[in-house]
């Protein structure tokens, strides 16, 4: 007899594990994850895994997340944002509805999750949304775009899911390269634009940029304060303009960092993997070439700092990255969301 529970948080995840290892990792191994990190995915902050069981015996799941919508400076955005980071059944036990029941179990959850934080923003929030993915933590932003996924994608759709033909990708570039990345920073110095990594004295006015330019991209400003808290300000680049402001601040991490913790790949492609997310500039700041600049600037320190390559994720912009030496990781995505 199948039944859907709910996984208790911190309670040991090996047969979780082994779900993920005999589903997704087996229809495409790049997507493999060791038990410690799924462990650490499965029991972040705000996540919930729905287990069907048959005979007692977990089968399958579905991993979901809530993330505010906007930061922490937004209070009309505190309400949440759901995810479905995952929904996977063992395939001798497809086809029987189990999916269909972990679908609308997380669905019901989330909905009534969003609801209920409706009150937390001022005003009180409206309406919600759910994204197929999921923001921070991250395993997929979306629904990775390979002819062995084809299936679940119409599987989806026909459960009330919107899978879009946009695409985003990961890219992942070993380090160092044969790019002269000091060449690409040569016209945004020519504006007076400097780049070096943060210290806590730069907090205030870093924090100012993020709230300011880059509160409609959820779970973004916050991730810096969290490297700050955690020592580890010289994990943020900044750009500055001659008059001695920031105009542009990126994520350009070491092994070991918050956003290692919360991004399911980049400890998979080699112990000095480092990451560079969050990348932006203000708006009226741009076109002297200081998102490039920053960018290969934060990347030759890394280099500096003994990375051995660099993961950027979810990536919509075609091109940008790819002229520091970087290539497209595995699969695109599809967006999707109800």
């Amino acid at each position: 007899m199948a039944s859907i529970t709910r996984y208790t948080p911190s309670a040991p995840s090996d047969a979780l594990h082994a779900i993920w290892e005999g589903t997704v990792a087996a229809l495409h191994g790049a997507y493999s994850l060791p038990a410690a990190k799924f462990h650490s995915l499965i029991n972040a902050e705000r996540a919930a895994v729905h287990v069907a069981s048959v005979a007692d015996q977990p089968v399958g799941f579905a991993l979901t997340y809530l993330i505010p919508v906007g930061s922490k400076a937004n209070k009309a955005k505190q309400h949440y944002r759901g995810s479905l980071a995952a929904l996977v059944v063992l395939p001798a036990h497809q086809r029987n509805g189990l999916g269909t029941q972990l679908n609308d179990a997380a669905v019901a959850q989330l909905s009534a999750d969003i609801r209920a934080s409706y009150s937390l923003s001022t005003p009180p929030a409206t309406a919600g949304e759910i994204q197929l993915g999921s923001t921070f933590p991250r395993i997929f932003p979306g629904l990775p775009a390979l002819p062995a996924f084809e299936g679940a994608k119409t599987w989806l759709n026909a459960r009330g899911w919107t899978i879009k033909d946009s695409k985003n990708i990961d890219l992942y570039g070993a380090l160092p390269n044969d790019v002269d990345l000091e060449k690409q920073t040569e016209t945004a110095k020519k504006h007076g634009i400097v780049f070096r990594a943060a210290t806590p004295d730069d907090e205030a006015a870093l924090m100012e940029l993020e709230y300011g330019e880059f509160d409609a991209f959820t779970g973004w400003p916050d991730q810096f304060p969290k490297f700050i808290a955690a020592g580890r300000a010289e994990d943020i680049f900044l750009a500055i303009n001659k008059h001695g402001e920031i105009i542009g601040a990126t994520l350009a991490a070491m092994p070991g960092s918050p956003v290692h913790a919360q991004l399911a790949w980049p400890d998979q492609l080699g112990s000095r993997c480092s990451v560079i997310a969050c990348v932006g500039v203000s708006a009226k700041s741009r076109g002297e070439g200081a998102g490039v600049g920053m960018c290969a600037a934060a990347l030759i320190d890394l280099v500096r700092r003994g990375a051995d390559g660099c993961f950027i994720d979810w990536v919509a912009m075609v091109g940008f990255y790819e002229r520091f030496g970087l290539s497209q990781w595995e699969a695109a995505y599809y967006d999707g969301g109800r």
